[in-house]
């Protein structure tokens, strides 16, 4: 067990174990200050925050300090304020058991190494320190040919990476490309992606979709379809409202209306021709699942914790592994 000052993270930026360098620009009342009362050679514990629940998640990556300098920069209205650059180079992956605080730093006394390679066979996971996933994208070539895969830079080099696995037989196609989505997110939340953090992470994306269904035909707005917080889902619907748009507006301006006039018209036009296309129900609850499923290829459905973990099983621990 080691002793060890915490420092959360909210953006799911963690260095890479074993030697994975990170830099970046801390504000002193946001990690800054901790930064440099560890120095260069200290080693502290970089640990996600999920805002949704205003908590510390409890695994994250040990790093080393290897080079911090206080310099000054400007804020959006051209105001200094006095800033801290670090270099951060990770270590291992750890837990934390019991918090405590001193002043205004969090430490913990009971931190403990966490071999996630070792530990695969019984808590498969996939690790998103060391890079950002971003994006992702799910084939569907038969029953038994789902192949996944999510990508995003190397915060070290920032050349792309990317992990694939093929979940066919497993899951069905809508299921693959929710969990691609729940991967994603549960990568930048967490920083690691279990079954537990995937099941959530489903849920959360899920709804997030049904929102923007919701939203998007209630207020005319095509544009808000497939948003979620993990970012923009690639879908049949999503696709079909961002060309009628497109195409809808343009037509409008040629027919000589004002640029506020031919959006405005071009919104509900699109949403109009999407409802019509896909054939969706006018009962405001049925409607919404029918855009999920037959419009976003999604399914709300939850997995069982054994599939997750087979489903987890199936990717590799990271891009380089």
């Amino acid at each position: 067990m080691q002793h060890m000052l915490i420092m959360p993270v909210a953006n799911g930026v963690l260095p890479r174990p074993h030697g994975g360098k990170i830099t970046g620009m801390f504000i002193l009342e946001q990690g800054g200050q901790i930064l440099h009362d560890v120095g260069v050679g200290g080693d502290i514990f970089v640990c996600p925050w999920v805002v949704d629940n205003e908590s510390l998640y409890p695994i994250g990556v040990i790093a080393r300090v290897t080079d911090v300098s206080s310099q000054t920069a400007a804020d959006e209205k051209g105001n200094e304020l006095q800033v801290v650059m670090a270099e951060l180079e990770g270590r291992e992956h750890a837990r934390w058991h019991t918090l405590r605080t001193a002043g205004s730093y969090l430490f913990s006394s009971d931190i403990e190494f966490v071999n996630l390679r070792r530990m695969r066979k019984e808590y498969p996971s996939i690790s998103g320190a060391g890079w950002m996933p971003e994006g992702g994208y799910t084939e569907f070539r038969g029953k038994s040919d789902i192949p996944v895969t999510i990508y995003g830079p190397d915060l070290q080099t920032g050349q792309q990476v990317e992990i694939t696995a093929n979940l066919g037989g497993l899951v069905r196609e809508e299921q693959a490309h929710t969990i691609e989505h729940a991967i994603i997110r549960a990568l930048k939340v967490y920083g690691l992606c279990t079954a537990r953090t995937l099941l959530d992470s489903m849920v959360k994306e899920t709804d997030e979709l049904k929102c923007s269904v919701e939203a998007s035909i209630k207020y005319n707005l095509p544009e808000l379809l497939g948003v979620t917080a993990s970012g923009s889902c690639g879908n049949p619907m999503t696709n079909l409202a961002q060309f009628y748009l497109a195409q809808n507006f343009v037509n409008n301006v040629a027919a000589g209306k004002t640029l506020n006039e031919s959006l405005v018209k071009a919104r509900r036009e699109a949403m109009s021709q999407i409802t019509e296309d896909l054939g969706l129900t006018m009962q405001p609850g049925l409607r919404i699942l029918q855009g999920l499923k037959k419009g976003m290829s999604h399914d709300d459905t939850p997995l069982k914790i054994d599939i997750c973990k087979k489903v987890i099983g199936r990717f590799p621990l990271d891009p380089w592994g």
